[in-house]
């Protein structure tokens, strides 16, 4: 991929941008699990409370640029939502999170977006993804009801292809992409995808060009093909 962590100490009288990317999403669908394996390359499997508006940078290299990465973890819990249309106001972009596992995560997709949408002072490029890939699609949970003799089995799983609706009606980012904090998968590639689409809006609008060659980046879907374990590739350009 086109970019790469910078640790140079020399470095900031090299950054061109600071971009600041906000996650969001509801409680405890990995948003900040997938920020510390983007920062760190680390993951832990212990649950980490999140208090709205916590900052993480890292510096990065694009095509001979450094810019410096700043991520804004949000809460997701009720009584958080009210410091996040704050968040939104200073964000170049947002990573809409949803935890593929549970489909109630989701169903929550369109209020965050009316959130961000009516709070946002700019135009902030939107990316939807589904977080814990790792989890395997064919697992099936039982749901109890009100008589233990009655079980609804079914799988706990949001469909792929539900996900790309909802992208397309929406007017995000056309490029969804599941991912996995636990082992690492897409976590790069999507926020390179997001900071270079972040900088070309940004060049446009000043009515500039961003002039390197972005090329062709390749983000995996994460998705098992039906008949193939092996992984489809998406592949997209950024003109």
């Amino acid at each position: 991929m086109g970019a790469s962590t910078s640790t140079s100490e020399d470095s900031d009288k090299h950054l061109i941008q600071k971009v600041k990317i906000a996650l969001v999403g509801t409680y405890a669908v990995g948003k900040t699990s997938i920020i510390t394996r983007y920062i760190r390359d680390t993951f832990t499997s212990d649950y980490i409370y999140t208090r709205g508006g916590s900052i993480n940078r890292k510096l990065i290299t694009v095509h001979g640029y450094k810019l410096q990465i700043e991520l804004i973890d949000t809460g997701g819990q009720k009584y958080q939502k009210e410091i996040a249309p704050t968040l939104y106001k200073i964000a170049h972009g947002i990573l809409l999170v949803h935890d593929i596992s549970k489909p109630q995560s989701f169903e929550h997709v369109e209020e965050w977006l009316t959130g961000i949408r009516q709070n946002t002072l700019g135009d902030p490029v939107i990316m939807l993804i589904g977080n814990k890939n790792d989890l395997d699609p064919q697992v099936k949970s039982d749901y109890p009801s009100t008589e233990s003799t009655n079980l609804t089995t079914g799988l706990s799983r949001v469909p792929y292809e539900q996900c790309q609706k909802k992208v397309q009606e929406e007017g995000l980012l056309p490029f969804y992409s599941e991912v996995s904090a636990k082992t690492g998968i897409n976590i790069d590639p999507v926020f390179e995808l997001l900071v270079k689409e972040i900088l070309h809006k940004q060049h446009s609008l000043l009515g500039t060009i961003w002039e390197p060659d972005l090329g062709k980046d390749e983000v995996d879907k994460g998705r098992p093909n039906d008949k193939n374990p092996s992984h489809k590739r998406l592949t997209c350009t950024i003109l």
